[in-house]
């Protein structure tokens, strides 16, 4: 076992540790010689799974950085015909335009909303947030994206009612939630970055 561990340690690390291990405790069992091959293919086993979990985190992480460079070159390349290959593609839809609008001011609602004390302040909070989004949504070309903003400013007029009527507006958390993530993918899909 001691110089399958040896040869192992070389082959398949794992099970070199594994022959070692077994090789070590024969040896101390029998009393017989081999502890030295043993502890080496231990040794070199361990050695070498170590290197390999290293040389794999690193090769990990420079595919995925490599990976990440080319999207971003990618992205950033001007379309066929443009006088200048550095400039970055134009938005033609206007939605990412639509998104730098957009999507700030649904992360600034959060803050706002906990400031506001009353359901008045509550309701023009929401309502200030529906006129952004559908003055920046008119704004663009693309009627899925449209659609999208329509739709969450219809969710939006929903929680503000039902704070006007005192219910509960928990429940439409997950509409809020759900086309609030579409909006978010459709400005992913036309090159907006955060």
């Amino acid at each position: 076992m001691a110089i399958l561990g040896l040869v192992f340690a070389f082959v398949f690390s794992p099970l070199g540790i594994v022959f070692s291990a077994i090789g070590l405790k024969q040896v101390k069992e029998r009393r017989e010689g081999g502890r030295g091959l043993a502890l080496a293919g231990l040794i070199l086993s361990i050695v070498f799974v170590i290197l390999g979990i290293i040389a794999a985190v690193l090769f990990v992480t420079v595919v995925s950085a490599a990976v990440e460079e080319a999207a971003g070159n990618t992205a950033a390349e001007a379309p066929a015909g443009s006088a200048d290959p550095g400039a970055p593609a134009e938005d033609p839809t206007g939605v990412v335009a639509a998104c730098e609008v957009i999507v700030p001011a649904g992360y600034d609602l959060e803050a706002e909303r906990s400031a506001a004390t009353t359901s008045e302040e509550y309701a023009a909070v929401i309502g200030e947030l529906r006129s952004t989004i559908e003055a920046a949504a008119a704004g663009t070309a693309d009627p899925v994206f449209i659609a999208d903003v329509q739709t969450l400013s219809g969710d939006l007029q929903q929680v503000s009612d039902a704070v006007d009527a005192a219910e509960d507006a928990s429940a439409l958390e997950a509409a809020l939630t759900e086309h609030g993530t579409a909006i978010d993918d459709d400005c992913a899909a036309a090159g907006y970055v955060e």
